[in-house]
C-alpha cells in the first residue's frame, strides 16, 4: 500500500513539474531581448567592457544594432531563440550608456554594471 502511495506521489510531482515547464515555455512572449552590459576591472588587463545580448523570446530577432558610445556602432544580423552574442566596444570608445535596437521594434537603453568581486575568484584582487 505504501509503495503505491509513493509511486502516485512521484507521478503527481512529475506531472506538476512537466505542466509548469510547459506553461512557462508556451507563455513566453515572441520578441524578448536581454542586454547585460558589464564593466569588469582586473589586476592584469585593466578594465574590460562587454555587452551580452540574448534572445529570450520564441521568435528570431533581426537587425540587432548596438550603440556602444560616440562613433562606435556595431551590428549583428540575427539571433535565434536562445542564442547569445557579445559586443565588445573599441578600446578608444568612451564608456557611456548603451542603446540596443532590433528590426522588431525593441529598444533597450542601459548603463554598464560592475560585478561584485569576491576573494579567490579571478580578477578579485588580493
Amino acid at each position: 500500500m505504501q509503495v503505491k502511495l509513493v509511486l502516485v506521489a512521484l507521478a503527481a510531482a512529475a506531472a506538476l513539474a512537466a505542466g509548469y515547464f510547459a506553461f512557462a515555455w508556451l507563455s513566453r512572449p515572441p520578441y524578448v531581448l536581454e542586454v547585460d552590459a558589464t564593466r569588469d576591472t582586473t589586476d592584469i588587463s585593466g578594465t574590460l567592457y562587454r555587452v551580452r545580448v540574448a534572445n529570450a523570446g520564441t521568435e528570431r530577432l533581426t537587425g540587432i544594432t548596438a550603440e556602444l558610445g560616440a562613433g562606435d556602432v556595431q551590428r549583428w544580423d540575427a539571433l535565434e531563440p536562445g542564442q547569445t552574442y557579445y559586443f565588445y566596444p573599441d578600446p578608444d570608445t568612451l564608456a557611456s550608456t548603451i542603446r540596443v535596437t532590433t528590426n522588431e521594434g525593441i529598444e533597450i537603453v542601459t548603463d554598464y554594471r560592475t560585478p561584485a568581486k569576491t576573494l579567490g575568484l579571478p580578477g578579485a584582487g588580493r
